[in-house]
């Protein structure tokens, strides 16, 4: 199989065509994973009955202390979902630079070009 090398201040990269169109693939696959892990996180924060105590008017720590996991289940700042939020949008940008650089490869070299889609589906994962 015929590799594209790039070089770029003395540094070169070799990438298969398979390895490449793997790396769509995975990036979609993360994705997937990063809102499965937002939805629970969602969920999470809002459960409404936790059984630490939050019902109970004499138990101070109850209510506070769910009011705290709700907040860093969903809420705003550093919460679960805001992280996973951001880690969605970090994967979506890898992913669009991806993208480009395919459509750059594919336009280069025709026959690397050919070989990538030999391994790649229309989804852009790998046969």
């Amino acid at each position: 199989m015929r590799q594209i090398e790039a070089r770029a201040v003395q540094e070169s990269v070799r990438v298969q065509p398979a390895e490449f169109a793997g790396i769509d693939h995975a990036c979609t696959e993360f994705l997937r994973v990063l809102a499965q892990a937002a939805t629970l996180a969602t969920e999470i924060g809002e459960q409404t009955s936790w059984g630490l105590g939050e019902t109970e008017a004499r138990l101070r720590s109850g209510p506070a202390l769910v009011a705290r996991l709700r907040a860093k289940a969903a809420g705003p700042g550093n919460s679960a979902g805001a992280v996973l939020a951001e880690h969605a949008r970090i994967v979506e940008g890898i992913r669009q630079s991806h993208r480009t650089a395919h459509d750059r490869l594919v336009e280069a070299d025709s026959e690397w070009g050919d070989q990538l889609r030999a391994v790649a589906t229309p989804a852009g994962s790998v046969r």
